[in-house]
């Protein structure tokens, strides 16, 4: 097996890729991410205690720059307005090379209407895999996503065979998560079945299950992904 480039809405990345997720200390950990086997960052804006911190962080590095200002019904912390919320992407997306908003949120729609960037539409359950992935995926895509990203919580082994199975009958990019302890395994080993992004830290997680990002580089260079 072996790495291949794909184009996300006009950004052409090298997958599978391992995009750091920065919290706190994006700044600081943005810097590190790169020597440490990074392909895109991603600003967790709703972990800033100021998100035009991202503006410094473009000029610092020269890794894509991915945009998110999580909402706390999908694992984030932002407290503000869904206005102000969507309002701070915006901002973002004048820094940044891909822009992250959830499938459920109230101010889809609007963001996606009003940036050029291109968007990963994504959708988390940190208590399980819902019936309808399948159905999911179809309504991220309609709405306009040129990536569609997909976040659950596997209970048992056969769920997560079930996301892999998902992910060999897709031909749109699309990635794949599994949380927790029994979805922790997934985020090497999609990436493997067609997932084009997994998710990673570079000093503390910032999902449930997530690894270092120089984990996840060692063992996608060890099966052959990289």
């Amino acid at each position: 097996m072996c790495s291949r480039t794909v184009d996300l809405g006009g950004l052409r990345i090298r997958t599978p890729a391992i995009v750091a997720s920065l919290g706190a200390d994006a700044e600081r950990a943005a810097r590190s991410a790169e020597s440490e086997g990074a392909d895109i960052i991603e600003v967790r804006l709703d972990l800033l205690e100021d998100p035009d911190v991202i503006r410094d962080i473009r000029a610092s590095v020269s890794l894509p720059l991915m945009a998110t200002n999580r909402i706390p019904s999908e694992g984030g912390s932002f407290r503000g307005s869904e206005e102000r919320r969507i309002g701070v992407l915006m901002d973002a997306s004048r820094f940044s090379d891909i822009i992250d908003i959830e499938l459920m949120a109230p101010g889809r729609d609007q963001l996606l209407e009003n940036i050029s960037c291109p968007a990963l539409v994504s959708y988390h359950d940190f208590s399980g895999v819902p019936e309808n992935v399948q159905a999911i995926i179809e309504d991220a895509r309609s709405a306009g996503a040129d990536v569609v990203k997909i976040a659950v919580t596997p209970r048992s082994m056969r769920e997560a065979l079930d996301l892999l199975r998902i992910l060999l009958d897709e031909s749109h990019p699309i990635c794949v998560i599994g949380m927790g302890a029994v979805g922790r395994h997934l985020r090497v080993v999609a990436p493997l079945y067609g997932s084009v992004l997994t998710y990673g830290y570079v000093t503390e997680p910032t999902a449930p299950g997530q690894m270092s990002i120089r984990e996840l580089d060692t063992a996608l260079r060890c099966l052959g992904a990289r």
